[in-house]
């Protein structure tokens, strides 16, 4: 996992001057950003879904599984047939740690992944040859983000996967906040952040990103770059001790108990 240089001035939490900006490996087609402090996670996500090269789609990235809570990008690509959903259901029973969780659900969706792909080989040469061309940066990194309360105590994992480039194999790998990952107050970004990145960079102050208004200005840039594959409306989650909510709902998620 590529992570860039830590920014270096501290004032305060979630303003960019402190936190870690940890840009993953990108898979296209979509703006996701995950905010973590000790006491918080906020996921926000675009809208737009990709199948294929002719089938876009406005759908929910931010989803609820029983009480864990969820972004993911580049599983569109995979088509409609495979729910993310399935894996996380999976992943997430039985007696266990919110990492071992994580970890399941991680070696749950590489399975279904690499099965997944090998049926679309068997069944379409011709679409699995666009989509593992090596032209088609998207077809390398699926990532998904897992937020939960453990005891009073907001969780955040995040998972990757990877083509290896031999067959349909990817490898996997997680991140547990807290635990493997930082410390420090974080920001994930999934998919296109190039826009995000220089904004960030040259504000030559502390730029506040706790707010929605802040999150929802950040992949608007995103949207400006990328408009056939970003696109709103913005969903936006908080998740704290307390319980998750929304902080702004552009109107097609649904969350059962969250308001």
């Amino acid at each position: 996992m590529h992570r860039s240089p830590r920014v270096l001035t501290a004032i305060r939490p979630f303003m960019l001057a402190l936190i870690c900006i940890i840009p993953l490996m990108q898979s296209r087609a979509t703006t996701e950003i995950i905010l973590r402090s000790p006491h918080r996670i906020v996921l926000a996500a675009d809208s737009r879904a990709l199948y294929g090269d002719t089938r876009p789609a406005t759908e929910c990235k931010l989803f609820e599984v029983r009480d864990v809570y969820a972004t993911v990008s580049g599983f569109a690509h995979y088509g409609r047939s495979y729910h993310v959903s399935d894996a996380i259901r999976e992943g997430f029973t039985g007696n266990g740690t919110f990492a071992s969780y994580v970890s399941n659900t991680a070696v749950l969706l590489q399975r279904k992944v690499e099965k997944q792909l090998a049926a679309l080989q068997a069944r379409n040469t011709s679409e699995y040859q666009s989509l593992i061309s090596s032209a088609n940066v998207s077809s390398d990194v699926i990532q998904l983000a897992v937020a939960q309360t453990v005891r009073g105590q907001p969780m955040l994992g995040i998972v990757e996967l990877r083509r290896t480039g031999v067959g349909n194999q990817f490898t996997s790998s997680t991140t547990i906040c807290p635990g493997s990952c930082s410390r420090r107050p974080g920001i994930f970004f999934f998919g296109y952040w190039e826009r995000i990145k220089p904004y960030v960079a040259s504000s030559g102050q502390p730029r506040s990103v706790a707010s929605a208004a802040s999150l929802d200005r950040l992949i608007r840039l995103e949207i400006g770059a990328h408009p056939a594959e970003v696109s709103g409306p913005i969903n936006i989650l908080e998740l704290t001790g307390s319980g998750a909510r929304w902080l702004q709902n552009g109107g097609n998620c649904s969350l059962p108990g969250v308001g």
